[in-house]
């Protein structure tokens, strides 16, 4: 894993591999850069530039009606990537305002989407975005804050005002974008190396005392060091400038973990190791919340519907 790790870095140096690891890096979701490292074709580039430069039309016709923030893949790929068919994604992640929720909801809807369902029903809770759909166009992801999980985050608080105060040209500050990646790579377990090459280029050049400052302030210094930690051990890269946080056996095991084998799931123990309120992540990741109706689906209730379907085929 350490030589896909550093080959997953963009401009690392070549180096001989097995069909084996190219096969690895697709489920990574780094082939693309990979390729690009070893100097061979990638049969995969065309066909994602081709993808992101319709995802880039598509959001400038959003953008042009709605004040949106680009967050994730779209972001990434045209503005932080060496070309954009280095960097796949799925859906367009757009930010807006949350006062400003309803006019985005409706602009939308006038462009011809169709949301999963209504965002006016959503009230806080851990669900803070809404799907939207059109015919022959890339799903839209409408986000009104950047942390949008189906475990407990209530150990962190992100603040997006701050974010909105300090973007400039229609996109996040590097830090606050580093910080943000961060959380959403502990979201999803670092199950992905993709996950890491897009925080090792967001923090080429940033301002680690912001870094630092806006981690402790949202109560997001772990997930900050997981990442680095696992850069330096996976990519072998030491990124300098941020304090090491003191981590509890929740968060030793975690890292001990994702070292080893990173997993979708592993998550739970790494959010976990955030809080002290350990009974309270436990309670409400097997019953959270019900608001307005809407009741957030944790892993466990996932795990719970796919039983019973087996159980009733």
């Amino acid at each position: 894993m350490s030589l896909l790790g550093r080959l997953s870095i963009v401009g690392a140096a070549p180096h001989p591999v097995s069909s084996t690891l190219l096969a690895r890096s697709r489920t990574e979701r780094t082939y693309p850069v990979v390729c690009r490292n070893l100097g061979i074709p990638c049969e995969l580039e065309r066909s994602i530039l081709a993808r992101q430069l319709l995802a880039h039309h598509q959001a400038d016709e959003i953008l042009a009606q709605v004040d949106a923030l680009p967050l994730k893949g779209l972001h990434l790929a045209h503005r932080v990537y060496p070309s954009p068919g280095l960097r796949d994604m799925g859906d367009l992640d757009l930010l807006v305002r949350r006062s400003s929720l309803r006019d985005a909801d409706a602009a939308l809807r006038q462009l011809g989407y169709a949301p999963d369902f209504d965002p006016e029903r959503v009230d806080g809770g851990t669900l803070q975005a809404v799907e939207y759909w059109r015919e022959d166009a890339m799903p839209v992801h409408l986000h009104w804050h950047v942390s949008n999980a189906s475990l407990p985050h209530f150990m962190y608080r992100i603040d997006v005002d701050e974010i909105w105060r300090d973007a400039r040209d229609g996109a996040m500050a590097p830090h606050h974008l580093l910080v943000t990646l961060c959380e959403h790579a502990l979201k999803h377990s670092f199950a992905e190396l993709i996950h890491l090459t897009d925080i090792e280029l967001v923090s080429r050049g940033v301002d680690w005392d912001l870094v630092g400052d806006s981690a402790r302030r949202w109560g997001l210094e772990n997930a900050v060091y997981y990442a680095l930690a696992l850069l330096r051990d996976l990519a072998g890269l030491e990124t300098p400038g941020f304090r090491r946080p003191r981590l509890d056996w929740a968060g030793r095991v975690f890292l001990a973990l994702a070292r080893r084998r990173r997993w979708n799931g592993l998550s739970a123990l790494g959010l976990m190791s955030m809080t002290r309120q350990k009974g309270r992540f436990v309670r409400e990741t097997l019953a959270p919340p019900k608001r307005d109706g809407l009741r957030t689906r944790t892993v466990m209730g996932r795990l719970w519907g796919a039983l019973k379907v087996t159980a009733t085929s």
